[in-house]
């Protein structure tokens, strides 16, 4: 697989930065963004979680946590790798947004950098691996306001601690967060008619900004949709949906409002397609 970075232009947008910005988002496009939780996400009342319903059944279960990550650098404005070049080329916020069961989060960065996750695209010559994916780092998260009183959610610098109820692993856990999530992720946004229009305005072929990730098994090797990249912003409004969506998740399953578990989810990202030609499930794809 060829090892490439190609810095593309972004049309003629406004300029939002000042010239040689390290920024990711560098000019204004006419592009409406997708906010994760779409227009349906409502926040829970402020005493959601002192509600009998809640505090009757609610018993604790494992502890996971929800983070956010990026990776990449900039050394020019001609020359940006990982998913910051990724972000400017296509001139979103992009990051990765999931979960881990680590008690140590930083854990999960290593396998992250091993897999180089999201590096993957296919061109029409061929599927090509980008720089600059194998230096992942989290990032802090800034909402506005506190975890509402009484939830079970707690507010660190670089992630937003879940206790969640007991008989929940943390699997169905981070599948209910992609489920709520997934109007903002990249991958599936490019297939869209504004996120094709977007790519139009930029000067790019929304197929081949499509990320994948190449998952090694000795010899084999299968492709898994990297569709934990997310249009996010790790500060603000962002940060706020987030909380919510980890909220209400919680809220709903003790409650009784959440929708059954899909048995697809007891399945592991490395059911993902092989690249020797075994069908892809895009269900299955997780990392």
């Amino acid at each position: 697989m060829k090892m490439t970075k190609k810095i593309r232009p972004t049309g003629n947008g406004r300029p939002l930065q000042p010239a040689h910005s390290a920024a990711a988002v560098m000019k204004y496009f006419r592009t409406q963004w997708p906010r994760i939780g779409g227009t349906a996400l409502t926040p829970l009342r402020a005493d959601a979680f002192q509600d009998p319903r809640f505090t009757e059944h609610y018993e604790p279960g494992i502890l996971v946590r929800a983070y956010v990550a990026a990776c990449g650098q900039i050394t020019s404005p001609q020359n940006a790798i990982g998913l910051l070049g990724a972000a400017r080329d296509l001139n979103l916020p992009l990051y990765k947004v999931a979960s881990t069961e680590c008690a140590d989060i930083r854990r999960r960065t290593h396998a992250l950098n091993r897999d180089h996750y999201g590096s993957n695209r296919k061109l029409a010559e061929g599927d090509v691996s980008d720089l600059g994916f194998d230096k992942w780092s989290f990032q802090q998260i800034l909402p506005t306001r506190k975890p509402l009183p009484g939830a079970p959610v707690t507010l660190e610098a670089r992630s937003i601690d879940v206790i969640l109820p007991a008989g929940v692993s943390s699997g169905e856990f981070e599948k209910r967060l992609h489920m709520a999530m997934a109007n903002a992720s990249l991958n599936s946004w490019l297939e869209t008619s504004d996120g094709i229009a977007h790519c139009a305005l930029v000067g790019l072929d929304p197929r081949e900004q499509q990320r994948f990730t190449a998952l090694k098994f000795g010899k084999p090797t299968r492709v898994s949709p990297a569709e934990e990249i997310y249009i996010f912003r790790p500060i603000g409004e962002d940060a706020d949906r987030l909380l919510t969506i980890v909220e209400t998740i919680v809220y709903q399953l003790v409650i009784g409002t959440a929708s059954p578990p899909n048995p697809l989810w007891s399945s592991a990202s490395q059911h993902a397609g092989r690249r020797d030609g075994a069908p892809s499930d895009r269900r299955h794809a997780s990392a």
